[in-house]
């Protein structure tokens, strides 16, 4: 019996030994998303690669659980469709990954292997957007090509916006002065102070090696369409007076702060030709009286071709006006003609010493081979990646997610 019961004794201890290095071991689950495994091990090299790439710790935990449980999903939806990513294509977007760092393929596992981050971390995240890229082409094409009207309306719409410029300071900090891991903290905390109510341009006076450190990081004004994808991503979310998380660049990391912004003619509004006619009141008897005669004509006009003929009734500066460039169109009068509807007769608006209406009568695009291909492109992969989004967030409601 005592031989027994120390057998149970010594079974009983062994399984309970079994099952808490079971609970313990890196390669346990730490999540699961219907019947694919995200273990521990994967949790913490994805933790350490953030860390790496200068993610703030107050969004880092939330966003590894999301990223690696939204990648789970992908690479269901891919192996379901029958997409596999091959190992040329992968090292092609592990290869674009590293360049966008200004390093090659090699550098980085080497930067990744030295700072204690297996490579295939960021391997397999590439490999499951670049599947998931794939396989929502395939799903979405039909649905996503732009036809003709689709393209022309799009480039109508960018040539008669209005772009966003944001006057730009910068610290940026090499890794080589204090090493990775010391400059992200650095940067995380200049960044926090600075939310707080800090000094953006003395911490740029102290901190950042560019050669602007001694204006206090100003860059000067930049359009937000010409930034590099990131910086322009973190750019779009905050306003004049903010300041953006850290950014990596090659070989450091910076912060951006927006220290104004003003709104400016979109450059391609030279693709754009219109014609238009103008009718103006002069405000010498007051604004008011002019207001009124402008209104009261505006119900009298009917379009392009009678305020055409009647200009000589109107003031100085009245009459028709192109075929021209948008581009080149009186500044006062863009914001009136980029947004008009053809053959509409404009709201009374003051421009100079008169009250004007103005009707757009024509406007064409004129677009070569590559533009049209570049516009096309660009809406296809716009379309793709909302269908995407919207896609993977069914998914996400349907999926079985358990986070241990």
């Amino acid at each position: 019996m005592t031989a027994l019961f120390r057998f149970v004794g010594a079974l009983a201890l062994g399984l309970m030994v079994t099952f808490a290095g079971q609970a313990q071991t890196p390669f346990a689950p730490a999540i699961v998303v219907n019947d694919d495994v995200v273990t521990f091990y994967d949790l913490e090299q994805r933790r350490a690669l953030y860390r790496a790439f200068g993610m703030p710790p107050a969004i880092l935990e939330d966003q590894v659980v999301a990223d690696l449980t939204d990648e789970a999903l992908m690479r269901q939806e891919s192996r379901r469709i029958g997409i596999l990513v091959g190992e040329r294509e992968l090292q092609a977007g592990y290869n674009a990954f590293a360049q966008q760092r200004g390093l090659s393929g090699d550098q980085l596992t080497a930067q990744l292997t030295r700072a204690g981050i297996d490579p295939g971390t960021l391997r397999d995240q590439i490999e499951a957007q670049l599947g998931w890229r794939d396989a929502m082409q395939a799903r979405f094409t039909s649905r996503a090509r732009p036809n003709e009207r689709d393209i022309e309306e799009a480039m109508m719409i960018d040539a008669t916006g209005i772009s966003r410029e944001v006057l730009l300071a910068e610290i940026a900090i090499p890794y080589a002065e204090r090493g990775e891991a010391r400059t992200n903290e650095l940067i995380t905390q200049i960044y926090e102070d600075v939310r707080n109510g800090g000094d953006f341009r003395a911490a740029a006076r102290e901190f950042s090696r560019a050669q602007t450190a001694r204006n206090g990081g100003e860059i000067g004004w930049v359009a937000t369409g010409d930034l590099p994808g990131p910086m322009r991503a973190e750019i779009d979310l905050i306003d004049a007076g903010g300041v953006t998380r850290p950014i990596p660049i090659t070989r450091g990391v910076s912060l951006l702060a927006v220290l104004d912004e003003r709104r400016v003619p979109t450059r391609n509004s030279g693709l754009v030709t219109i014609s238009y006619v103008r009718a103006t009141f002069p405000i010498d008897g007051g604004e008011a009286a002019a207001r009124t005669a402008a209104t009261e004509a505006r119900r009298r006009l009917d379009g392009c071709a009678d305020m055409t003929a009647r200009a000589d009734e109107f003031g100085p500066g009245s009459g028709r006006f192109g075929p021209e460039p948008l581009s080149s169109v009186n500044p006062a009068l863009f914001s009136v003609l980029a947004t008009a509807q053809l053959g509409q007769i404009s709201q009374p608006v003051r421009i100079g010493d008169s009250i004007s209406l103005i009707a757009l009568c024509s406007r064409d695009v004129s677009l070569d081979a590559d533009q049209r291909q570049q516009v096309q492109n660009q809406i296809f992969a716009d379309r793709v990646s909302a269908f995407a989004d919207g896609y993977l967030q069914e998914l996400r409601r349907d999926a079985v997610i358990d986070v241990r």
